[in-house]
C-alpha cells in the first residue's frame, strides 16, 4: 500500500516519526516497483555520501504493458480493456490513466531522497479526458473510445520523430531550491536510458555525483504477486535481523 508514504506529507512524517521514537519498522520495499531495489539503492547512495540530482521512471507496470503494446493501429480503448481483463490495471482503469498511482510513486521517491514534497507539488498530465474523468465507471467504460484519438495523434507524431511513448514520473534536486516533479506521458529518443524495457517492465533513472553522465538503471518486472511478495518478505526478514 503506498497511502502511508505516498499521501499527505504530514502522514509520511508521522510514519518515519513512530519509526525513530517508538521502536517500530515500516516495511516499504514493495510501493515502488515491486521488488526492484530501488528505494534501498537510494538510501545506500545517501548513506555513501552520494547526492542525487534526478530520479525518472517508468513507475507504472499497466501504463509501461499498454504503452508498449500499443501499436497506433488498433484503439487505445482496446488495449486499455485488454489489460484490464488480464488484471494489469485497478478494477477501474482511470486509477492507473490519470496518474495517480505514479504520483503517489513520486512522492514516495522524492521523500526517500530528501524532498519534502505533497500531492500538489507534482504536477499530473491525466490519460482522461476531462468529460470522463467524474463519470460512472460504466459510462467511462462506454464512452472509453474518446480516449483513441488524441493518443493515436501522440502516437503518430512520436513515431515520425523516431521516439517511443512511454508515461514518466520524474524529480528535479535542486541544492539551491525546491525539488520539482512531473508524472505524465513523454516522447522519448530511442536512446534514452528510459525507452527500452517490455510487458509490465518497470525501469528508474538515478542521475547522481556519481552517476552524473550515465545513470544508475534498475529495471526488472512492475508488477506481479511472487516478485511483490518476494519484497514484502525482505522487509520481514530485515526487521528480525534488527530485532
Amino acid at each position: 500500500c503506498k497511502l502511508g508514504q505516498g499521501s499527505e506529507l504530514a502522514r509520511w512524517q508521522g510514519v518515519r516519526a513512530a519509526c525513530g521514537t517508538a521502536g517500530t519498522r515500516y516495511g516499504d520495499s514493495a510501493t515502488v516497483g515491486a521488488g526492484l531495489p530501488v528505494l534501498r539503492s537510494i538510501r545506500e547512495l545517501q548513506a555513501g555520501g552520494d547526492r542525487i540530482h534526478a530520479i525518472a521512471g517508468v513507475l507504472s507496470g499497466s501504463l509501461a504493458w499498454l504503452l508498449d503494446a500499443y501499436d497506433g493501429m488498433r484503439p487505445f480503448s482496446g488495449f486499455v480493456a485488454e489489460a484490464k481483463a488480464a488484471g494489469y490495471t485497478e478494477p477501474d482503469p482511470r486509477d492507473d490513466l490519470s496518474g495517480e498511482d505514479v504520483r503517489r510513486k513520486v512522492l514516495i521517491l522524492a521523500r526517500t531522497a530528501g524532498a519534502a514534497l505533497e500531492p500538489q507539488d507534482v504536477e499530473v498530465a491525466s490519460l482522461v479526458p476531462a468529460g470522463l474523468v467524474g463519470v460512472p465507471l460504466a459510462e467511462f467504460e462506454a464512452r472509453a473510445t474518446e480516449l483513441d484519438r488524441g493518443m493515436r495523434q501522440r502516437f503518430a507524431d512520436a513515431r515520425r520523430r523516431g521516439e517511443v511513448l512511454k508515461f514518466i514520473g520524474r524529480i528535479d534536486f535542486d541544492a539551491n531550491g525546491p525539488a520539482r516533479a512531473s508524472v505524465g506521458l513523454a516522447a522519448l529518443p530511442c536512446a534514452d536510458p528510459l525507452a527500452s524495457g517490455a510487458g509490465t517492465d518497470n525501469r528508474v533513472a538515478i542521475w547522481s555525483d556519481r552517476y552524473c553522465d550515465q545513470p544508475l538503471v534498475i529495471q526488472g518486472p512492475g508488477a506481479g504477486a511472487e516478485i511483490t511478495a518476494a519484497a514484502l518478505i525482505d522487509d520481514v526478514l530485515g526487521i528480525l535481523a534488527t530485532a
